[in-house]
């Protein structure tokens, strides 16, 4: 009933919003319900669950001493404080894992970045957009591997809007740095006296001049992760004076402010709003800016359990593919594309990066560990099993020969076209976009095997060979375990239960996402309450198609409410 696998660039734009300077922060306090939430225990342990949760992938964003000295622009408040506005999921610190007390999928580690190996960086990993939350009367539970509601576009253009405020204001942009210096400089003497002359500095005045810029820098260069890993966090500031490290924090914010500039192709089009993204028209408009067109393909995150591990393909009879429109085999290569959306720095040339590669590879190791999982009784009831019973016979019958990972044309599943036939569009004067990606992402993934050593072996047992990327203007029916964690439903999110899918007429032309409390009855989001509207009018939002026999929507009142009970059992 959802065609789907992995979105690419899960998130195609920076991280955290600033603003100016929070007087004495501390690290962020998950909510109360943080820690007495209950997880849906399905395949990890919790060390390996804070692992993914946590683990850097690549992307550097923002200096964390920065991030955690700053207040948002929209909320007057600490930024850090309540990032559930934009659906991120509080976490609990762990010396370990979350040493900072962020959210889920929020990650920090040391740069590999030359001009400032060690410094550390907050970034992104899968986990912020494939770990699920839903309520039902006042009880939470949390699912690893389920689309999550993160408004990566909200959290976007706040950050973007933030920054460049906090840039304009010389007097704001120097306290940040100062600010910055103390948490990385603790316990050494700071700069005594008025430091407001600071703010007339040119460094300070020009900050907030700054052209739009893509993460591919050419005067980029890197480290090994060994090598930034074993450097401290000021490694690269020691030694230099006060006046001089202010320099190099607003050249920082400089260069983050110039990515997120270059993002703003990513905006024209239609929003995807909470839980979607359109990854790949975000992928062709930072790589490919002058190729660029409006996004407006965007997909729901998917479910990451029974995704199909690809390492070890060895030809082209045995493939199995990906994504929504099955258009890759090689899952390292999508999450390198994801890392670089996500804040990896790279030189586009040498194709040199901040890629953290074996954690990549780690990721996807866990991520084949992971099962669907069981509908939560104790929550949400019981299941009526004669119901079930019945369903299991309808669901043989009707839907599960196609949803065993295979294509099917647009002419067969009815449903809106715009993802699939994005994907191929020309770029680079006649180029697919197929084609024009596909050697970027072999450069980087071999230049990341080579500066942190991975083995000739070992680079085998990480990733298909061949690789392939391609366009196929199909849709791919998934199996369907676990769907009832997986609403809204369709590859663009745009029916928000399993009830409103075999009720075609009775599909929301408007309805609420955003709202993590549960409907067991119509199995899916409840469509009251608070949040962002969808609108399935504009381009890309279509709730058509899955429709007719092949499809349930014929059946019974009575044969439809058996297949919904029996789809809470797989």
């Amino acid at each position: 009933m959802r065609p789907s696998l992995l979105s690419f660039p899960t998130a195609m734009a920076g991280l955290l919003v600033l603003a100016g300077c929070a007087p004495k922060p501390s690290a962020p306090q998950p909510s109360s319900s943080a820690s007495a939430v209950a997880w849906s225990q399905n395949g990890w342990s919790d060390a390996e669950r804070a692992e993914y949760h946590h683990l850097a992938e690549g992307s550097e964003l923002i200096p964390y001493a920065l991030l955690k000295n700053v207040v948002s622009s929209k909320t007057g408040k600490p930024f850090l404080d309540n990032m559930e506005r934009f659906g991120f999921i509080p976490d609990a610190a762990s010396p370990t894992d979350n040493p900072h007390g962020l959210p889920v999928g929020v990650t920090t580690v040391h740069s590999r970045d030359k001009s400032h190996t060690g410094l550390e960086m907050a970034g992104f990993n899968c986990a912020a957009c494939h770990v699920g939350e839903v309520t039902y009367r006042g009880k939470k539970l949390l699912i690893d591997g389920a689309p999550s509601l993160v408004n990566l576009q909200s959290y976007q253009v706040e950050f973007k809007d933030s920054l460049d405020a906090t840039l304009r204001s010389p007097a704001k942009a120097v306290a940040l740095a100062i600010a910055m210096d103390r948490d990385l400089h603790a316990g050494e003497a700071q700069p005594s006296g008025d430091t407001s002359s600071y703010a007339s500095d040119p460094a300070a005045k020009t900050a907030g001049d700054v052209a739009a810029a893509p993460t591919a820098d050419k005067n980029f260069h890197s480290v090994s992760s060994q090598t930034a890993d074993a450097a401290g966090p000021s490694a690269s500031l020691q030694g230099k004076t006060f006046p001089a490290r202010v320099h190099e924090y607003l050249a920082l914010l400089k260069a983050r402010l110039a990515y997120l500039k270059n993002g703003k192709l990513l905006l024209d089009g239609t929003e995807p709003g909470p839980g979607r993204v359109d990854a790949f028209g975000a992928a062709r408009n930072l790589l490919f800016p002058k190729d660029h067109m409006k996004m407006q393909s965007p997909v729901s995150f998917p479910f990451i359990w029974d995704v199909p591990d690809t390492t070890q393909q060895r030809s082209g009879t045995d493939t199995v593919w990906i994504h929504y429109d099955g258009n890759t085999n090689s899952i390292l290569e999508r999450n390198i594309g994801q890392a670089i959306g996500m804040g990896a720095v790279f030189d586009p040339k040498t194709y040199e990066s901040t890629l953290r590669i074996e954690n990549l590879h780690k990721l996807e190791v866990l991520t084949h560990k992971l099962q669907a999982p069981k509908w939560p009784a104790d929550i949400f009831g019981s299941i009526d099993q004669t119901k079930a019973t019945a369903g299991e016979k309808t669901f043989n019958d009707t839907c599960r020969g196609c949803h065993q990972n295979r294509l099917y044309p647009l002419t067969d599943a009815g449903t809106d076209p715009q993802r699939a036939n994005s994907f191929g569009q020309s770029v680079a004067g006649g180029v697919p976009f197929p084609a024009a990606v596909k050697p970027i992402l072999d450069s980087l993934k071999a230049r990341a095997f080579l500066d942190d050593g991975i083995s000739t072996a070992d680079q085998a047992a990480m990733d298909a060979n061949p690789v392939i990327w391609r366009a196929t203007g199909e849709y791919l029916a998934r199996p369907l375990t676990g769907v009832w964690a997986t609403a809204p439903y369709l590859h663009n999110g745009s029916v928000p239960t399993l009830w409103h899918l075999l009720h075609p007429a009775q599909r929301p032309a408007k309805f609420i996402v955003g709202n993590r409390e549960y409907d067991p009855a119509k199995v899916g989001y409840s469509t009251d309450g608070s949040g962002w509207t969808f609108d399935t009018s504009q381009p890309g939002n279509s709730n058509i198609g899955h429709t007719g026999d092949k499809y349930g929507t014929n059946l019974t009142e009575d044969q439809k409410a058996a297949l919904l009970e029996y789809l809470k059992t797989i």
